[in-house]
């Protein structure tokens, strides 16, 4: 979706609501999204940053505040440093007819800042990710590889020069651990110690989490270190994609959550890769690209669809599963699609891929193969015993573009 698109889309939903909750990574474009929802109202715009005290006091009394801002349009960035007056917004809009539009900025997912409160499911949360891979190749020169390299977050793709970039992902990761930790997980987190974690992440990337070999290379404990990656993945720098593990029940399966980074630019800077030559040597290139993967999918998958992955015990895997509610049982999750995300320069569907697909039984099967091929469709070269056996398992051998362009249509 363009730009535009989403700007008129969010207006709409402010216009039939007076509050909407834009939830995003730290310098995601959260601001100016904000201003530019704001200018389809015409309405005087009024800004406040709540990590600032100043700003917190104005709030101290929210009815006469909001009355007297009654016909503005009013943006609260950092939310998470006043969580409690989402409450009283939402009681103010009860009682009170002339209301103000108010968008209200998170730096963290909507279900950590407000876990210990009980918010109206009225109320709008909208996450906010970064450029896709369809959105930078309508800049002039941006490649899958540009895009794969440097990463998603604005200013990235348009940064002048190495150095420039650098400082731009270090500020991103400053801000993180910087953060507002105690409001998160209720402790105060070292910012040395997050620095350290993320660095120890990054040659995990793609990794089964394993919390006590963490711990033991930091001195840690368990519970201590989990509570640090929990952080990571509210501040929406991490993914921990969960195992799925309905399928096969005679078969012992791993359960443990998979680390990815969300974003690949901030990745390779961990890394020190600085340029695709760099990045296609190195040992990491797989997991990176299964990352940037699943950021991509993630963007534009339906709502009702979640993210797994499926491993046996004899390593045998699949590393994109994606499910829905059961109709017969909501509380279980069905697996309707599998992805294999391959680095290699052609497509393999080996013994053990082809009984992943055969214990998960999902409607459709893909093979999405390294970022270097742009296959869309079983091409002839392929033996013929190959193509046998993928329409033996119902799978197909797609490019990441096409799995995108298919993604929003999904009917299962």
């Amino acid at each position: 979706m363009s730009q535009q698109r989403f700007v008129r889309h969010l207006s709409r939903f402010l216009t039939k609501n007076q509050v909407l909750i834009l939830s995003g990574p730290q310098m995601i474009g959260k601001r100016f999204l904000s201003e530019q929802i704001a200018k389809q109202f015409r309405r005087k715009i009024l800004v406040l940053d709540l990590a600032k005290t100043v700003n917190r006091k104005k709030l101290v009394n929210p009815d006469f505040f909001l009355s007297a801002h009654a016909s503005d349009f009013i943006v609260l960035e950092n939310l998470e440093y006043f969580p409690a007056l989402l409450v009283d917004i939402i009681r103010f809009q009860g009682v009170h007819k002339k209301l103000p539009k108010i968008v209200l900025t998170l730096n963290f997912q909507f279900e950590a800042v407000f876990r210990f409160y009980a918010i109206p499911r009225k109320v709008i949360v909208q996450e906010i990710f970064s450029i896709s891979f369809q959105e930078a190749t309508r800049l002039k020169s941006v490649t899958i590889f540009d895009h794969w390299l440097k990463g998603a977050y604005p200013g990235f793709l348009t940064a002048p020069s190495h150095r420039v970039l650098n400082n731009r992902m270090d500020r991103i990761i400053e801000s993180v651990c910087t953060g507002n930790t105690a409001q998160i997980t209720g402790h105060q987190l070292s910012r040395d110690r997050l620095m350290e974690l993320l660095e120890i992440l990054a040659q995990l990337n793609g990794t089964i989490l394993n919390v006590q070999a963490i711990g033991k290379s930091m001195a840690l404990s368990g519970p201590t270190v989990l509570r640090y990656i929990n952080y990571l993945e509210a501040a929406m720098l991490i993914r921990l994609l969960p195992a799925y593990s309905q399928a096969g029940a005679s078969k012992r399966v791993v359960k443990a959550p998979k680390i990815y980074f969300r974003d690949c630019g901030l990745l390779h800077h961990l890394r020190s890769i600085k340029t695709v030559q760099s990045l296609s040597k190195s040992i990491g290139q797989a997991d990176s690209w299964e990352a940037y993967c699943i950021d991509e999918i993630t963007k534009l998958l339906p709502p009702k669809y979640k993210l797994r992955y499926y491993r046996t015990q004899h390593a045998a895997e699949i590393q994109l599963v994606l499910t829905k509610n059961n109709k017969h049982h909501p509380a279980l999750q069905q697996a309707v699609v599998a992805i294999s995300i391959q680095s290699g320069p052609s497509p393999q569907l080996p013994r053990g891929l082809r009984n992943c697909f055969a214990d998960l039984s999902t409607r459709k099967n893909y093979i999405l193969p390294g970022p270097g091929q742009h296959t869309h469709s079983i091409p002839p070269e392929f033996p013929a015993e190959f193509a046998t056996s993928l329409k033996s398992v119902n799978c197909s051998v797609i490019s990441l573009a096409e799995l995108l362009l298919k993604l929003p249509f999904l009917r299962f």
